[in-house]
């Protein structure tokens, strides 16, 4: 009979949502089966007895805890403790506990194979993974920032069966990354930017990809910034009319900084520096919000922040790099790069605004 009742139960189970309720039924009728005998059979010897103590008898017998305090002393009482305990209610007991582990088992299967579904907010999506070496030093570059320290990251790509590397904030979601589907689990919705890699720097194929990529990704959420590499600049056509896209050619940038060292050496070494957030004095950005009415010009500005220890760069203006900027007054929306130790906040760079500002009008 009980090997009836577990075969029962085994092809239950396998149909997940019937096995359950199945499970949940014979657990709740074990209890409340039991209780029932125990009260009318135990009632008649013991008066105190209650309803509770009956159910708290089904409970600590079914758990197989057993206190002791009570137990069945009638035949009734004992002949159901055998049928709703003992067959029914162990066995339930066991088929659920095996269900419970069963879909932890499968819940930590499906997040290292990467096909479930995410519940982030505010996190960073990297799509593609050329290889292991570059997405683990993208994702330490990232994370060495102080700032984005404890993003949650979520690596998006269908060249993987599971993720090869643990970290505690880095996440993995196997799916094609032209499928809308994909970003969906990823929770894109909520995120808050992509980087989204080359597919190899040997593939000649990768820009389009990308692209395709960048478009699916925008389709899903339009708002979310987009950093994209793009191997051949003769293919950043593919990515005109794109908003929230900025692209990177790492190629051409690798190029140009052998020239540059060859020509003039110490410029590899610079740049090393300033590009990386694990070393001190990092280029840095920030987007101009509200100008004062009485405006200074960007050298008067750059003279007072290098007091502060902040070295301005250039000027990005509507896709244009400036770096001489003599005649140059701030704008709203302007780019403005700079090399530091530490970020600057809007605050703090509307104050020097507002500093200089009144330093030019006492001179005049």
């Amino acid at each position: 009979m009980i090997e009836l009742i577990l075969e029962n139960f085994y092809r239950a189970r396998r149909r997940k949502r019937l096995g359950g309720a199945v499970v949940v039924f014979a657990l709740l009728l074990s209890i409340v089966g039991n209780a029932m005998t125990f009260y009318l059979f135990e009632r008649g010897i013991r008066p105190e007895l209650s309803v509770g103590d009956s159910f708290w008898y089904s409970m600590i017998s079914i758990t197989t805890i057993g206190y002791g305090d009570l137990s069945a002393t009638t035949i009734g009482a004992r002949i159901g403790t055998i049928l709703f305990i003992t067959i029914l209610g162990l066995t339930a007991f066991t088929a659920s506990a095996g269900m419970i582990i069963n879909w932890l088992i499968e819940l930590q299967n499906r997040e290292r194979s990467g096909v479930g579904r995410l519940y982030l907010k505010n996190h960073i999506l990297i799509i593609n993974y050329p290889n292991e070496s570059r997405v683990r030093n993208i994702i330490d570059e990232f994370t060495s920032d102080s700032g984005h320290e404890n993003y949650d990251i979520t690596l998006v790509t269908d060249r993987l069966e599971s993720m090869p590397f643990q970290r505690h904030n880095v996440h993995f979601l196997r799916g094609s990354p032209l499928e809308t589907e994909t970003y969906s689990r990823a929770a894109v919705a909520e995120a808050q930017k992509a980087i989204i890699l080359s597919t190899g720097y040997d593939d000649p194929n990768s820009d389009s990809i990308v692209a395709s990529a960048v478009s699916v990704l925008h389709r899903s959420n339009p708002n979310i910034m987009a950093t994209v590499e793009c191997i051949n600049p003769r293919h950043a056509v593919l990515f005109e009319g794109m908003d929230n896209t900025s692209l990177v050619f790492p190629l051409q940038m690798a190029n140009n900084l052998l020239v540059q060292e060859s020509q003039d050496p110490g410029v590899s070494l610079l740049t090393q520096v300033i590009t990386s957030n694990k070393l001190e004095g990092t280029l840095l950005s920030l987007r101009l919000e509200d100008i004062p009415d009485h405006q200074v010009s960007y050298p008067e500005l750059a003279k007072n922040m290098l007091d502060r220890d902040v070295n301005m760069v250039g000027v990005v203006r509507d896709g244009t790099v400036h770096l001489r900027f003599t005649d140059l007054f701030p704008l709203k929306d302007d780019v403005l790069v700079y090399i530091a130790s530490s970020r600057l906040e809007w605050k703090s760079v509307e104050d020097t605004l507002a500093s200089v500002t009144g330093e030019v009008s006492r001179g005049t």
